[in-house]
């Protein structure tokens, strides 16, 4: 063990490690008393080899004074082997020396050696020397510190501390190259978080940020220290499980995911409910470099969300197949928009008891030059997802709001016209200002718009629903809750939103003459609705059965192939200047 004095920290002193080594015992001493007195942690060494096994040891003094004349192994050879060194810290190395001539110390200073003071010493020059090399060591560990902020902020994300796409990169390459010397597997999972665009516009980018951070925590702790974990952007995630042995494995792991995110995430004094769609690729049967592995996981999470999200999937090439033709389909879909490809056709809404055309819905279809016309059951999730539901709906409503404008100016009776709006677009909070722009440029009056949302999307975050949903009003378009009775079973949440009407999912009426549980639901509905004064409007009606057995419920309005497909604009004039409805129908009931 080394021989440590330590003094008070005086000036320049600071208790900084300091190594002695000198073979001459007055030297030494008087050295070893000025250091300690200077507030210096001393360590004393009689001689070269002395001095070096202390420079290697795990508390490597950080500056070091010593002689060049020693016996065994003098300070110029010290100098050399410390400098030979490929790691460890720097030690800033003060060469005591007898000799003075040019020389020499230019072969001290060449051997290694930072400073150098000649014998007999003055302390005030040791101890200013001392303190030019403490303020050098002081500046190196500032740029070390500084190039390793820079490097953390360079391969790490600044919110969460998790490893940044880069890092992650990195890492995957140098694990699928062990993988390959060692004929073992891995795996890539790329996660993306449900619907965390609904907590981050809505409670702002701050609890945004809290919940991205409490995530990541929870994501930590599912996986091993050998895995790794990454924020690739936004909200999503990225992992590497290394040495697996299977799929099972992995689905273990996806498991454990969605069970701790399932755990409620309190902000703001609110309970609020995140989960993950997340995808798997395994190497080598999915990809044998980082690009592909990545991209296929990928894929394979968009298939999770397909699925219903808050689940997790494993890549297939048949998904790989899918990606392409969605991709191509994307393409076609930005072209369509750019081309005008699209349609709006129109379904009139009519009164069961009167057969009065009140209404009619506003429904896109594509016509696409190579496959024809379009449903828009092909297209609708993908337009939200690549961003492309903003302007698809945006020329929806204006063709709408135009076309019902232009009917009533030809002296049509007027009716209101209904455009759904997505899950995505009651999200963003341009929703009102495109509607006003709308109605603005076609001249339509508020009162003949409705605006059709489902009750998924209310449910979404039915506080922050009620918010858009007086704005809306406010400006005096009607509300109507689309696909009712499909979503949360949440008839007590009607009362909550300002709504004027609800239209009965075509599910249940499919098959309302013959089963019970679809009539008692529709009749539920009806009643329910009636008592909290909203219009009911049955949707997908077929048969003058449906038809009678809604009467017979008090349902007000319908719509449907029973009346009519959907068609276009010139076609919806003729069926309001020309065709009655008259149901033949027992108006006894």
């Amino acid at each position: 063990m080394p021989k440590v004095c330590t003094g008070s920290a005086g000036y320049g002193g600071s208790r900084m490690r300091i190594l002695i080594a000198e073979d001459d015992p007055v030297s030494r001493k008087l050295l070893q008393a000025l250091l300690v007195k200077w507030g210096y942690e001393v360590v004393v060494a009689c001689d070269g080899e002395e001095a070096w096994r202390y420079l290697q040891s795990e508390d490597t003094p950080k500056l070091a004074v010593i002689d060049w004349m020693m016996p065994g192994m003098d300070g110029v050879q010290i100098c050399r082997k410390v400098r030979e060194r490929k790691d460890g810290p720097y030690i800033y190395i003060l060469l005591l020396t007898a000799k003075n001539q040019k020389e020499d110390i230019i072969r001290g200073i060449g051997a290694g050696a930072d400073d150098y003071i000649t014998k007999p010493f003055d302390s005030n020059e040791l101890n200013a020397r001392l303190r030019a090399g403490r303020r050098i060591l002081d500046l190196q560990a500032e740029l070390i510190s500084t190039r390793e902020s820079l490097r953390v902020q360079a391969t790490h994300d600044p919110l969460t501390g998790l490893p940044n796409r880069l890092l992650f990169s990195d890492r995957l390459t140098q694990f699928l190259a062990r993988a390959k010397r060692q004929s073992s597997s891995i795996a890539v999972m790329y996660l993306d978080l449900d619907r965390f665009k609904i907590i981050n516009d809505t409670l702002g980018h701050n609890y945004g940020d809290i919940l991205l951070q409490e995530v990541a925590d929870r994501l930590s702790s599912c996986l091993r220290q050998s895995d790794t974990l990454a924020r690739m952007g936004g909200d999503e995630f990225t992992v590497i499980l290394t040495d697996i042995a299977d799929s099972e494995d992995t689905s273990v792991v996806a498991k454990k995911i969605m069970n701790v995110l399932s755990a409620p995430v309190n902000l703001d004094g609110r309970d609020y409910f995140i989960t993950a769609s997340i995808g798997i690729s395994i190497y080598p049967s999915d990809g044998i470099d980082a690009e592909t592995l990545v991209k296929n996981a990928d894929t394979a999470m968009y298939h999770s969300k397909e699925l219903g999200r808050n689940k997790y999937s494993l890549y297939t090439e048949s998904l790989h197949s899918t990606a392409m033709e969605m991709m191509i389909l994307e393409n076609s879909l930005r072209k369509g928009l750019e081309n005008k490809e699209f349609l709006v056709h129109y379904q009139p809404s009519v009164e069961i008891y009167s057969g009065k055309i009140l209404g009619a819905e506003a429904l896109v279809r594509w016509e696409h030059p190579e496959y024809g016309m379009v449903q828009p059951a092909q297209f609708i999730q993908l337009a939200e997802e690549t961003g492309l539901i903003d302007p698809l709906s945006e020329y929806v409503l204006n063709a709408a709001c135009t076309a019902n404008k232009r009917w009533q100016e030809m002296g049509l009776e007027p009716i209101t016209m209904s455009v759904n709006i997505s899950a995505k677009q009651f999200e963003q909070k341009k929703l009102l200002e495109m509607v006003q722009n709308a109605l603005a440029l076609s001249g339509l009056e508020p009162e003949y718009l409705v605006l059709e949302l489902t009750e998924s999307a209310l449910m979404q975050d039915p506080t922050a629903a009620v918010d858009i949903l007086l704005a809306l009003k406010s400006m005096g378009v009607r509300i109507s809750v689309d696909d009712f009775g499909t979503g949360y079973s949440s008839l007590s949440y009607l009362k909550r939103f300002p709504i004027d009407a609800v239209k009965i999912d075509r599910s249940f009426i499919k098959d309302i003459t013959t089963n019970p549980d679809d009539a008692a639901i529709a009749g539920a509905v009806v009643a329910m609705a009636h008592s909290l004064k909203l219009t009911v409007i049955a949707e997908g009606v077929e048969t003058l059965e449906q038809l009678e057995f809604l009467r017979t419920l008090k349902c007000d309005q319908m719509q449907g192939y029973f009346i009519t497909p959907p068609v276009p604009s010139d076609d919806m004039i003729h069926i309001m200047k020309n065709v009655d409805y008259q149901f033949n129908v027992n108006k006894a009931a």
